[in-house]
């Protein structure tokens, strides 16, 4: 007997949630287009389907130049902490006509390599370049999800839903990809579906705290990219951002961009650190730099002493209501032949 249609899980309605084999998703307002880093956009009237990658051309339905279709770090995907529990957080923009706004995403998968410009999706196998699926929206019964475009449309807004997926799925690889195919029962009107990330968001708060790890070209104290040459930032270290809930320390996100900006914060004692997950030959530690809302510097090196420690720690950060801290910065210094 053939089985019927995939249970569709809605999030066309706001503030609507779902989950699936062991993932969440939340239907949420948009966020500045300036924080949706587009990983991912696909467009194809009816069925549309695609993955990110850079290589060229595109097997499917892929659209955009690198800054929107592309190759996607592990170390860059936020990790947000739900209820005890790490995920990767993702974001979902969907773009259809106003006469049908609603859509289906079908299938959606995780696969994990070494390399950033994977080919060859296999939908018999569903495996890409030969590998299989490291998670699978249907991995736990097959479904649906629904979304509705109209529900978030202001100027300068992208997005629509989160998609938390449990970090034990994705282990240690450099590069993450996901596959994504929209159509079925709302298909697509030539719309372009797109997927992201942005700064990892705590929620309910009106709280940030932003800065940025970097090297120091110039000798001008500080972070300082306007003299020549200019103070660059250094993506792939990591960020960690935790919060006192009273007992003990909780991660609220990590980010490894170079710039880092935690929003949706509420009042409370924060600390960060800076994972020095990068060879020791490349570069040591140079000063931390408090920012505005104050906090207690850790870091033992100087920036003319040669030292390297596993993490640098700024700690005891209290944040008010609606204070947005900012000028949080770690400094690394460059070794000369390193790396």
């Amino acid at each position: 007997m053939p089985a019927g249609p995939a249970p569709i899980l809605d999030l066309s309605t706001a503030g609507s949630q779902a989950t699936a084999n062991s993932a969440l998703l939340k239907q949420t307002t948009a966020v500045p287009t300036a924080d949706f880093h587009s990983f991912l956009a696909i467009q194809n009237a009816g069925t549309e389907e695609g993955y990110n990658t850079d290589a060229r051309p595109f097997e499917l339905n892929q659209v955009g130049d690198l800054t929107v279709t592309r190759s996607l770090l592990l170390a860059d995907v936020p990790v947000v902490n739900i209820g005890g529990t790490d995920y990767r957080q993702f974001m979902v923009d969907v773009m259809e006509t106003t006469k049908n706004p609603q859509v289906t995403l079908e299938e959606l998968r995780v696969y994990l390599a070494e390399a950033g410009n994977l080919t060859g999706y296999n939908s018999k196998t569903r495996t890409l370049s030969g590998i299989g699926a490291a998670w699978d929206l249907d991995g736990a019964g097959n479904v649906s999800v629904k979304f509705n475009s109209q529900l978030n449309t202001g100027i300068g807004t992208t997005g629509d839903a989160f998609v938390y997926i449990p970090s034990s799925f994705f282990g240690s690889s450099t590069y993450v990809y996901l596959y994504a195919k929209f159509g079925g029962k709302f298909k697509s009107d030539n719309g372009a579906e797109s997927l992201g990330i942005v700064p990892a968001n705590a929620g309910g708060g009106t709280a940030s705290i932003s800065g940025v790890v970097y090297a120091e070209i110039n000798q001008v104290l500080g972070f300082d990219d306007v003299s020549f040459p200019p103070d660059q930032p250094v993506s792939g270290v990591t960020v960690r951002l935790e919060r006192f809930n009273g007992t003990g320390w909780v991660l609220i996100g990590q980010q490894s961009n170079g710039f880092f900006s935690f929003t949706g914060l509420t009042a409370g004692t924060y600390r960060l650190t800076k994972l020095n997950d990068f060879p020791p030959t490349d570069a040591y530690d140079g000063l931390n730099f408090v920012g505005s809302a104050g906090g207690t510097d850790t870091n033992p090196f100087t920036q003319i002493d040669t030292g390297w420690s596993p993490i640098d720690l700024i700690d005891q950060i209290q944040i008010g209501t609606g204070v947005a801290a900012t000028g949080y910065n770690f400094e690394l210094i460059p070794i000369s032949g390193g790396g």
